[in-house]
Formats: structure tokens, C-alpha cells, sequence
């Protein structure tokens, strides 16, 4: 009876290992279900793919409204700098006769009214000034053109005949304005004589008014830091005002198609990469580095880190940003 009391202790004792492998092997099973388990019931978590090195965010069904989607894009992007500055006329037409027309009566006479003013808007036919005559009549004098009258030399009494000067008026077509611009002194190896312009002015925002660059100053504003500008405007219709405030937009370069997306789908991240939400699926989205160029009209264009086609996140790209770095807890 002994032996066999020992021989059952020997048994027991020797099958205790093997009943622990048992028990570990059963615990480590478990975890793995419950890991699993939590990666189900939290699918916004976010995982790394192993295979490009982005991280994923995944989302459930009732956060997918919260983004929107759409391809990447092109985009016709221009290269412009910009200015401030002021209307203006051409102070030539002012004093250089060759700008301007010289209104002369078509006889000798003395000055009997004067009618238009400085600075006034005239049109063609409309009368300027009236003389008396040797023969006591009253001769009209019009203007010859439609413009603005830039010199006025026609006082009552004063005696005038054809084509002594001064004249008593003279009119300038004033359809060509000038606008003095100032460009940041970094822009200005960008700025070149007979570039085109676009200037709005404030008196008219939904307006665009062409021109070009037609002088670049030499020197810099200390205070500024900028650099001026004369640009030509045509404005034919003579709204534009001497000075008026106005913005310019000049045109660098011809227009370049490039690959864009919407600003919205651009994230600028806490250490200043940009970065950008793509999807193949549209519920895996993957976190993917950009390098972006030029913006305008809320475009970015996209140097380098997406394609053309490829699906991006255009709102929402925050909220999945944001979603990585304080992911959802339970």
C-alpha cells in the first residue's frame, strides 16, 4: 500500500508542468480574443500600415458624414505679386502740349465767357468758351475731342486769335490713367517693365481695370521697405478718380496647370508639415506628407505626395488629424 501511495505522488508531481503549459497557453489565447474584440468595438483607433509607413485612422459608420471627399484635382495657377497705391492722372497732360489738344478761336477776338473749368469732364461739341468778335458777334468755341480740360487761359477781356498761344483751353483724352504702386521690396526681382496689371480700386471692387507697368523706381522706402511703381490703366469710360485708393495684382509669368486640392484638405501639423487624408475605401483614411507651392482662390497646389485621382478628404481633415493625435478612449 505504501508503494502504491508513492507511485500515485510521483504521477501527480510529475504532470504539474505540463498542466501549467496548459494554463498559460489558455490565458494567451484569451487575450488575443479580447484584443480583438477592442479593435472591433473601437474602429476609430488609429493602426500603422505596415506597408507604406502611414498611420490609418478608420472610421465607424456614424462619423463618415462628418467628412467630405473628393479627387485630386488640377489646378491653372499664376504666378502674381501684388501692390497698393493710388489713382492718378498723367501729370504730363498737364503742362506738355503734345498730350493734349489746344483749343485756338477760329478768328481774332476777345474773350466774352468762359465756360468749362479746370479739371472738368467734357465731350466732343461741348462748349468751352465764347469771344467777341470785330464785327460784335459772339462766337462758340467747342471742344474738338471728348476729354478733360487740363489748362484754361480764357479770362473775360483777354484777347485771342488762331493759333497764338497760350490757347485759351485745352483738352486731354484722359481714358489712360496712371496708378502709383508699391510692391514689397522681396517681390521686386519679380517685377519687370510691360508686365501686365489688374487693379481693382476701392471706389469699385467688383471692377478690373488692365494696364501695365510703365516705370520702376530705383530706390526703396526705408520706412516700407517697398518699392514704387507706375502702372497705365485704360479706363475708357473715365470713372477712375485721381486719388483714388487701388490694389494691383501683377501678372509674373503666363498661367501654369498644376495638381491641387481644396485649402481645406491641406493640414499645417503642430511641427509644420503639411500634410493631407487619402482613401481608397473611404473608411480606412490614410494620413499622407505633401509638399505644397502656390495658393489662390483657395487651391494649393500639390508639389509633391499626391496624385492626380487619388481620393482626398476636403472637409474633415482636422477632425482626422485631431483624431490621431487624441484618438477616442472607452
Amino acid at each position: 500500500m505504501l508503494e502504491t501511495r508513492r507511485s500515485r505522488l510521483s504521477v501527480g508531481v510529475a504532470g504539474l508542468p505540463i498542466l501549467a503549459v496548459v494554463i498559460a497557453i489558455d490565458v494567451w489565447v484569451a487575450g488575443c480574443h479580447r484584443a480583438e474584440d477592442t479593435s472591433v468595438s473601437h474602429p476609430s483607433q488609429p493602426v500603422s500600415n505596415s506597408s507604406a509607413g502611414e498611420p490609418i485612422v478608420e472610421l465607424s459608420p456614424s462619423q463618415l458624414p462628418a467628412i467630405k471627399i473628393q479627387p485630386v484635382g488640377s489646378y491653372l495657377f499664376r504666378l502674381e505679386k501684388k501692390g497698393i497705391g493710388s489713382i492718378d492722372f498723367d501729370n504730363k497732360l498737364y503742362f506738355d502740349n503734345n498730350l493734349s489738344v489746344q483749343v485756338f478761336p477760329p478768328r481774332q477776338g476777345r474773350i466774352a465767357k468762359a465756360v468749362a473749368e479746370l479739371g472738368d469732364q467734357v465731350q466732343k461739341g461741348q462748349l468751352l468758351y465764347t469771344i467777341n468778335t470785330s464785327r460784335e458777334d459772339e462766337v462758340e468755341v467747342a471742344s474738338p475731342i471728348t476729354g478733360q480740360v487740363t489748362s484754361v487761359n480764357a479770362s473775360v477781356g483777354l484777347e485771342v486769335q488762331p493759333g497764338k498761344p497760350p490757347a485759351p483751353y485745352a483738352v486731354a483724352d484722359v481714358s489712360r490713367k496712371w496708378m502709383i504702386a508699391n510692391v514689397p521690396e522681396s517681390d521686386s526681382r519679380f517685377i519687370q517693365l510691360g508686365q501686365p496689371v489688374e487693379v481693382t480700386a476701392t471706389a469699385y471692387p467688383a471692377r478690373v481695370f488692365e494696364g501695365s507697368i510703365i516705370k520702376i523706381f530705383p530706390a526703396v522706402d526705408w520706412n516700407t521697405h517697398r518699392i514704387m511703381t507706375r502702372l497705365q490703366i485704360a479706363d475708357p469710360s473715365n470713372e477712375l478718380r485721381s486719388g483714388m485708393l487701388a490694389e494691383c495684382v501683377i501678372r509674373v509669368q503666363e498661367p501654369t496647370e498644376a495638381t491641387a486640392v481644396p485649402a481645406n484638405a491641406v493640414v499645417r501639423e503642430p511641427d509644420g508639415i503639411m500634410t493631407a487624408w487619402v482613401t481608397t475605401d473611404q473608411h480606412h483614411f490614410s494620413q499622407r506628407v505633401i509638399k505644397t507651392g502656390l495658393q489662390q482662390d483657395e487651391r494649393v497646389q500639390v508639389l509633391d505626395g499626391l496624385r492626380r485621382g487619388e481620393l482626398v478628404v476636403t472637409d474633415g481633415a482636422i477632425f482626422l488629424s485631431n483624431m490621431l493625435q487624441a484618438p477616442p478612449s472607452d
